[in-house]
């Protein structure tokens, strides 16, 4: 029995053993689900976020109340992704345009972290939608 299966062995022929017992199980199963949706691409996606939006959006996308925009609540980012594409495209109010600064598949890549992560909004855009923006 290895050892993934040994956990679940315990726990349900001899309960939940001591509170280290119940830690680990549940740092383990934590890791398990956790470990599912941060996939290789939405850590790198991750990474663009806080190299590029975070400074102003903060890490959780809540924004500086009355200075910069929440990206969680935001209309904008629950639209579409072409909506937001044409702001990182061309900029908005105190936003520069990321046009030149980052490349179409690094749009897409923060894009749909966003609006998947943060704003729990259903839809990807592809690089090639954005090319087509231009």
């Amino acid at each position: 029995m290895d050892g993934n299966n040994a956990i679940f062995y315990q726990l349900q022929t001899k309960g939940p053993g001591s509170a280290l017992q119940q830690s680990i199980a549940l740092f383990w199963f934590s890791g398990l689900i956790l470990g599912s949706f941060l996939t290789p691409a939405t850590l790198a996606s991750e990474k663009l976020f806080l190299e590029n939006c975070a400074t102003c959006h903060q890490k959780d996308g809540q924004g500086i109340p009355k200075v910069y925009p929440s990206l969680v609540t935001s209309e904008v980012v629950r639209g579409s992704g072409v909506d937001v594409a044409y702001v990182l495209l061309i900029g908005r109010g105190e936003m520069p345009s990321f046009k030149g600064a980052l490349s179409s598949a690094d749009m897409a890549s923060i894009i749909n972290y966003v609006r998947a992560t943060l704003a729990h909004a259903d839809g990807e855009i592809t690089a090639a939608r954005i090319d087509a923006l231009q």
